[in-house]
């Protein structure tokens, strides 16, 4: 199947220039540096050669490209035209109406390509490795630098394409099914939309490039790599500040329009989103000049990029063998394990200890922490989304509207969801046997570190922010009964996630595809609708009657004697497996009888 699909994909006179680049000198440059690109980093704590999983390429793209597909089935409900028809919405200017999805697929765009960016930026210049591989070679280091620009090329190509491919045709196919158009119209919209979306992520990928080769350009090498972490931890806060924008499309529009000189005027999502009216003929003519200045800014970011990345490539191929503090050795990163460790404190030594592994690995792995970015990133864009679509209350006092509710739920719930598949990818399966030395495998001592990791991450990430937002609006004793009921429900949610884990995080083997896995996406798909929507409709109730903020104690008190006392008779019956797993057994293919 998949050689008969490359074959329909790619013909024969493609595929032989393809195979003759690719079997060239200068091809096989530049697939060492793409390897190079999408293999794990030093910094990751990782060693390739003893390491038995990477994160592949296709497990990347598709991490990548799941945030645009998810928000285009969020506007199934905005755009069907027989709810449309029920609620009188008829003869509507499809390419005026959605011009908020258009901005919030721009944003939606440029953070994640920018993030992607961001998290590969150690990988961008040359390190040791290179040098003491390509240096004593009879390579031109005018060729190696071009080599490895074209892999850039490639990768920034495949990743801008991967990120707007889905929404490029299910957007447009919403949008134009919900006004009965023609099919050129779909093709007119879905090509407008594909050259706005690929151009914005193209710009937010030269504009990381640029910052980075100027930077290494124009710094001593000393005050670069102290300054690295620094840098890349504020462009990381900028992309995730992008995203709750997406929701704000038209209000920035308006105020724009109302305030021409003002700071807006800076935001490149404004530029792409003027750049896709003009190509609709429905832009205003503040935003046709708004649309030039992202063409311009996007040709004077790849010229940026191009000129300083060749002047620093030079000087830090040069250079590279000179020591340096590693990135994990820097203030920002022993800041954030010295705060995550906080949570330990009163751990016993084992717990305590693995729990600062654990931590470590997932801070330190580029795998672990794109999947924790990704999830939380995406959990905060849903929870802008209720935040921003909620009604202003009437009264200080009066009880909070149920999207206020459900947004630090949704956040909490996609947080919990990526740590959980964060730890069934290892970050050094040769470490595996210090835990099978030192564990007693009929106890399982690692289930507690898990939970408590996952506390660790969800109190600053979800919770305090969940207690600021709820204070800013209501007030201190209405913000701590919100902050105790998420504080519960995630409870319970860690403990149905970790539901049956015996292993120790981010040891075991990958692992394999199992047939039932559509069953667990779709089961947490509606788990993730059941934990926000009920979950906040329960607690608007509550909030009315604050007496009733005592059932969720006795309901999970309830709920925990009722779980022991299924694990006691399963335990009478021979039917509970015991003890921990360091290996992920593989799937029969032939189910024996036993008979």
């Amino acid at each position: 199947m998949r050689i008969a699909l490359r074959r329909i994909l790619f013909p024969r006179f493609v595929r032989r220039p393809i195979n003759r680049f690719v079997r060239s000198p200068f091809g096989r440059l530049v697939g060492h540096f793409l390897a190079r690109l999408v293999a794990p980093s030093e910094s990751a704590g990782q060693d390739s050669a003893s390491t038995e999983f990477e994160f592949g390429t296709g497990a990347l793209l598709g991490l990548l490209a799941a945030p645009g597909a998810f928000q285009c089935l969020m506007l199934l409900d905005k755009y069907s035209s027989l709810l449309n028809w029920f609620r009188g919405r008829r003869h509507l200017d499809i390419l005026v109406t959605s011009l908020p999805d258009k901005y919030l697929f721009l944003s939606l765009a440029m953070a994640v390509t920018g993030i992607v960016t961001v998290l590969k930026w150690d990988r961008i210049l040359p390190d040791s490795q290179d040098y003491l591989n390509l240096a004593p070679l009879p390579i031109r280091p005018r060729r190696i630098l071009l080599a490895n620009a074209t892999a850039i090329l490639i990768a920034v190509v495949t990743v801008a394409v991967d990120v707007n491919a889905l929404p490029s045709l299910l957007f447009p196919l919403f949008v134009t099914a919900s006004a009965h158009t023609t099919f050129a119209d779909f093709v007119q919209f879905a090509a407008i939309h594909a050259a706005s979306v690929l151009l914005a992520s193209f710009f937010t990928i030269c504009g990381v490039f640029a910052l980075l080769g100027t930077l290494s350009a124009l710094l001593p090498r000393e005050v670069f790599r102290a300054c690295s972490s620094w840098v890349r931890a504020v462009t990381l806060l900028a992309l995730l500040a992008l995203l709750p924008t997406g929701f704000a499309g038209a209000a920035l529009v308006r105020s724009l329009e109302l305030h021409p000189h003002s700071a807006l005027q800076f935001l490149p999502t404004l530029w792409y989103l003027g750049l896709y009216q003009s190509l609709q003929h429905r832009a205003s003519p503040f935003l046709e000049a708004m649309g030039r200045r992202g063409l311009v800014a996007a040709g004077i970011a790849f010229a940026l990029m191009a000129v300083s990345y060749a002047l620093s490539y030079r000087r830090r191929f040069a250079g590279v063998l000179e020591g340096g503090r590693r990135p994990s050795e820097q203030r920002l990163f022993a800041l954030v394990l010295s705060l995550l460790d906080f949570f330990s404190r009163r751990a016993p030594a084992f717990q305590r200890a693995c729990h600062r592994f654990v931590v470590r690995a997932l801070l330190r792995s580029e795998s672990h922490r794109l999947a924790i970015s990704v999830s939380i990133g995406l959990g905060y864009l849903l929870a802008s989304q209720d935040i921003l679509g909620a009604p202003p209350p009437v009264l200080y006092d009066a009880l909070p509207a149920v999207e206020l509710l459900q947004a630090p739920l949704a956040a909490a719930y996609l947080l919990i969801l990526g740590l959980r598949l964060a730890f069934e990818m290892p970050a050094g399966v040769s470490s595996n046997w210090i835990f099978r030395t030192i564990l007693d495998p009929r106890e399982n001592e690692t289930l507690p570190v898990a939970r408590l990791v996952m506390l660790s991450f969800l109190v600053p990430l979800v919770l305090f922010p969940t207690w600021l937002l709820a204070y800013i609006t209501s007030g201190f004793p209405r913000a701590a009964m919100q902050t105790f009921y998420v504080l519960a429900l995630s409870v319970s949610l860690i403990e149905v996630q970790l539901a049956g884990y015996r292993k120790v995080p981010l040891t075991c083997p990958m692992p394999g595809f199992r047939d039932h896995l559509p069953m667990l996406c779709l089961i947490q798909f509606l788990g993730y609708e059941l934990f926000t929507r009920a979950g906040a409709s329960l607690e608007l109730w509550m909030l009315g009657q604050p007496v009733a903020f005592l059932l969720v104690p006795a309901a999970m008190a309830g709920a925990w004697y009722w779980n022991r006392r299924r694990i006691e008779d399963a335990r009478e019956a021979g039917e509970w497996e015991e003890g921990m797993t360091f290996e992920n057994t593989p799937v029969r293919a032939v189910e024996r009888l036993d008979l």
